[in-house]
């Protein structure tokens, strides 16, 4: 069966590179990133709760996401502006930080869903909201009934974007808002690294989307006002040289997280990533791809 992608529907792509056995082809229309044949939602929801896609998945569940408040706060803005501050749904939302963050900001009907268990309750300690622990096609929701959703480094790992895009579109209020945060092939890591990049790590990460990409995978599912832009550096993919491992392990983990905590208490350091952001955001070589659209109004 050929490669289709998933974003623009195109079947024209090339073999990129093949890593941990997994195909990753390059679309040759929207230029985006993707791994085929992609894993089932059940196979991903498996490794997702066993203790290897556990570790690998560490990295965003430790606290200091200090460098990401500016981007948290300016996207929240854009939504009330739109859709007001109602009812608030965060897909992946992990230990729980942008939910509790959003609360600071104002929102007080905010729920999470979080595959893994253990995860999960430490999200809802820490916000007091609910958070569901199942794959989010198959979560009870009620459609028309959410001013944002909020997507934060979780639709690289979904085997079906379509169908959750257009979920997510159906469970919007008239008017509201979609917030997604995912890695930017056309970011400067991407470029640098390419398939030795640590975001590439199958079946993790199987989407890769450009700017182009990603506004048509919105406009295919009927969402209007489509905003893209990139910012940020990932941290994480140069600052591995500072650590006495370069592997995907626990140790390298840990490592990271010592040394994103320490950047990140820099006042300094936070200044460095704000005036960084004007650049990568003109030259769209932030590492982050960032959008937000809208469900019309009636």
């Amino acid at each position: 069966m050929k490669a289709i992608c998933q974003l623009c529907d195109s079947d024209r792509s090339r073999l990129a590179f093949v890593k941990n056995g997994y195909a990753h082809f390059a679309c040759c229309d929207c230029g985006s990133l993707y791994v085929y044949p992609r894993p089932s939602s059940a196979e991903l929801l498996e490794f997702y709760r066993l203790e290897q896609g556990n570790h690998l998945s560490q990295s965003c569940w430790q606290e200091s996401h200090k460098h990401s408040w500016d981007l948290w706060k300016h996207t929240l803005q854009v939504a009330r502006n739109k859709a007001g501050s109602g009812r608030l749904l965060d897909i992946g939302c992990g230990s729980g930080e942008f939910l509790r963050f959003a609360q600071k900001m104002g929102w007080r009907d905010v729920e999470g869903i979080e595959v893994i268990p253990e995860i999960a309750d430490i999200a809802g300690q820490l916000t007091g909201a609910i958070i569901y622990t199942s794959d989010f096609l198959e979560t009870p929701l009620a459609e028309n009934s959410y001013a944002v959703i909020t997507l934060w480094d979780v639709i690289e790992h979904l085997s079906n974007v379509p169908m959750v895009l257009e979920r997510i579109f159906s469970l919007l209020k008239p008017g509201g808002i979609v917030i997604i945060g995912t890695v930017n092939q056309q970011g400067i890591s991407m470029r640098f690294f390419k398939e030795k990049s640590l975001t590439v790590m199958p079946p993790e990460h199987l989407t890769f989307f450009t700017s182009k990409g990603m506004r048509q995978a919105l406009k295919n599912q009927h969402f209007t006002g489509i905003m893209c832009w990139s910012c940020m550096i990932y941290l994480r993919e140069w600052t591995r040289f500072l650590s006495r491992t370069t592997s995907n392990n626990t140790g390298d983990i840990k490592d990271y997280a010592n040394v994103r905590s320490t950047l990140t208490d820099s006042s300094l350091f936070l200044q460095l990533i704000r005036v960084t952001n004007v650049g990568l955001k003109i030259t769209n070589l932030g590492d982050e791809l960032v959008a937000t659209a809208q469900k019309g109004k009636l």
